[in-house]
């Protein structure tokens, strides 16, 4: 495949992945010049139709998608049977090899990418989509760190294929929720479960199960008990191993609700929320970074104070100690909860309204309260866009409430590209951080040669940047003219809409009345058969010469042998064409259809789409 061309447009440079369904090339797109990660499928999903058919809805629904965490989808096509798919080409390494070659990655760390991951689906839930094959092997991270969650929709189509690759099971199965397993119904907390089992390999380097065959891996998931992850790992809060406990939880019911609570759970596990006045900005891998020089002077610090220390008198160490305690059991008494108090409070509805109104509600409550920020393009700045617990939940006083709160978003409108050249619509876009995804041609009389017909994302419409837009060019081309003259006025004006022509002007003989259905063209401006620019063509109409009926019949025996056939039979004389037997006809049957005719009449008969009789009566 290395140097094929694909639909003129993709030339495959070189292999760089390959899985149970597809192979992953790098390379060029000549149209934009521009380097894309194309994805080939496999001859035996590509034999498959039912396949084909969902692969490219589930893609095409996919390549709507836009958010910082998904790979995007540029194009999906075929070219001579090799189905393919064209997808935002991403420098770096898959999670599953970041998580083998780090044989101990920090607890901020991996709730960092969880996190990124979960943000991802939330713009994918929201769409409709569910990924269904949430594994380290499907999430890339680049060069800078940043989390790419790619497949979104494939997966989807591939869960319904009738052939399966069987490493592709075994790869996936260890990721599988349990419903997946048991053929029940997917749902949006079907990608909860493989997110929670995510984060768990990422905190333990161990996966909740393991097992010989794919059979008993998918039992385990629907029946065993997942190990506590402290298990393997000591560094793991209580309630971080809390989040995760409940996104593995067997029972979709008992799972997170949505994949936004689950974020939420997990930054504020970690300490991730913040003033509103100070959103975090840490990257997660510049944590990881050694700070020799900074810890040897804390280390000094910590010394001098130690021997400080250990000279004080004995009492007033102890004194020192008792004081402390009291002060911090005070604080933590004070500050967690009115714990002599069994009030419950139902919790408010706080979505949609404005933060400074939900912290004043939840004060008034006796309620604490945890902000955090994030864009949104839909959600003016300083809304709250979601909260946790949900509204009507019990809780005591003094719980703290997690209010997710928009900043605003960074959307750019659309701008209308139609009547632009390629390259002036490729500037206006780069100037607002846009670029041109996939070119058709089409043909639109009104507009001139090369000028964009239409566009999509329509005009107008928000998006953020590195959107691609998608434009039919108008490529006008010599259309060769019909013959109209025995047609009526009302087939010539289909079969004139199909070259994208028109009637112009209509000249009348003998005063006839165009609502006459005795009426025909007699006579057109331009030659049957001549090659035109033209977008009109001018008739004249007038009675029809020849009005004598004529009668006849058309006999067709179906093979015993095979399947029913699907039989239509026409009949075009000089009132159009009409259909005069659809019906689909067991084997060895037979047809016996008398036919009749105005003027001059022409029958033809199909067979399931196949002309097998083409005559004049």
């Amino acid at each position: 495949m290395i140097g094929k061309i694909l639909d003129k447009r993709y030339q495959l440079e070189k292999k760089i992945g390959s899985g149970g369904m597809a192979d992953v090339y790098m390379a060029k797109d000549l149209l934009l010049d521009r380097i894309v990660a194309v994805k080939v499928l496999h001859s035996t999903f590509a034999e498959d139709e039912d396949f084909i058919v969902k692969f490219r809805h589930e893609a095409q629904s996919a390549g709507k998608l836009t958010h910082p965490n998904i790979v995007g989808i540029y194009d999906v096509g075929n070219d001579q049977g090799v189905h393919y798919i064209v997808m935002e080409f991403v420098e770096g390494i898959t999670l599953k090899q970041y998580i083998q070659t780090h044989l101990q990655i920090p607890v901020d760390t991996a709730v960092r990418i969880a996190i990124e991951i979960g943000n991802a689906l939330e713009v994918a839930h929201e769409n409709g989509i569910i990924h269904c094959d949430i594994k380290p092997h499907n999430i890339l991270l680049t060069e800078t760190g940043k989390v790419k969650v790619t497949d979104f929709g494939i997966a989807r189509a591939i869960n319904s294929a009738t052939v399966i690759d069987k490493r592709s099971i075994l790869g996936s199965v260890h990721y599988l929720s349990p419903e997946q397993a048991a053929g029940d119904k997917i749902t949006e907390k079907t990608d909860i479960y493989s997110l929670g089992v995510v984060l768990y390999e990422l905190l333990t380097h161990h996966l909740p199960f393991e097992g010989e065959t794919a059979v008993s891996i998918a039992l385990q998931h629907m029946q065993g008990e997942v190990p506590k992850p402290t298990k393997f790992n000591s560094l793991i809060s209580p309630m971080l191993e809390e989040c995760i406990l409940t996104a593995l939880q067997k029972d979709p019911d008992k799972r997170y609700h949505s994949v936004s609570d689950f974020v939420s759970e997990l930054k504020m596990a970690q300490g991730f929320t913040t003033s509103i006045y100070k959103p975090a900005q840490q990257e997660f891998m510049a944590m990881t970074k050694p700070l020799h020089r900074k810890v040897e002077i804390e280390t000094e610090k910590e010394n001098k104070v130690l021997d400080w220390i250990t000279r004080l008198p004995q009492k007033y160490i102890w004194g020192v100690m008792v004081t402390l305690f009291v002060i911090c059991f005070a604080w933590a008494f004070f500050s967690f909860g009115n714990f002599w108090s069994a009030k419950n409070i139902t919790v408010p509805s706080l979505v949609g309204k404005p933060v400074e109104v939900a912290e004043n509600t939840l004060k008034d409550l006796h309620l604490r309260y945890s902000v955090d920020e994030i864009a949104n393009n839909e959600v003016p700045a300083g809304q709250v866009i979601s909260q946790t617990p949900s509204a009507g939940t019990k809780v005591k006083e003094q719980r703290i409430i997690h209010l997710t709160v928009s900043k605003g978003g960074e959307a750019i409108l659309i701008p209308d590209l139609k009547g632009l050249t390629l390259e002036q619509a490729k500037e206006r876009l780069n100037k607002l951080g846009l670029s041109i995804g996939a070119i058709e041609n089409g043909n639109d009389p009104d507009l001139a040669d090369n000028l964009i017909i239409s566009q999509s994302p329509q005009p107008a419409t928000r998006v953020n940047k590195g959107t691609s837009v998608n434009i039919v060019m108008n490529m006008k081309k010599p259309i060769t003219v019909p013959n109209l003259v025995g047609m009526t006025l009302g087939d010539a004006e289909k079969v004139l809409a199909e070259e994208h022509m028109t009637i112009g002007n209509i000249i009348t003989m003998n005063g006839v009345s165009s609502d006459d259905s005795n009426v025909v063209i007699v006579a057109q401006n331009i030659e049957p058969g001549t090659t035109t620019t033209e977008n009109h063509i001018n008739v004249t109409i007038g009675k029809r010469e020849n009005s004598q009926k004529k009668n006849g019949s058309v006999n067709i025996s179906i093979p015993k042998s095979g399947n029913a056939r699907h039989v239509v039979i026409y009949v075009i004389d000089d009132n159009g064409k009409n259909v005069v037997f659809d019906q689909n006809v067991k084997p060895g049957g037979t047809i016996n259809q008398s036919i009749s005719g105005i003027g001059s009449v022409h029958i033809q008969v199909l067979i399931d789409g196949n002309v097998v009789e083409d005559r004049e009566l």
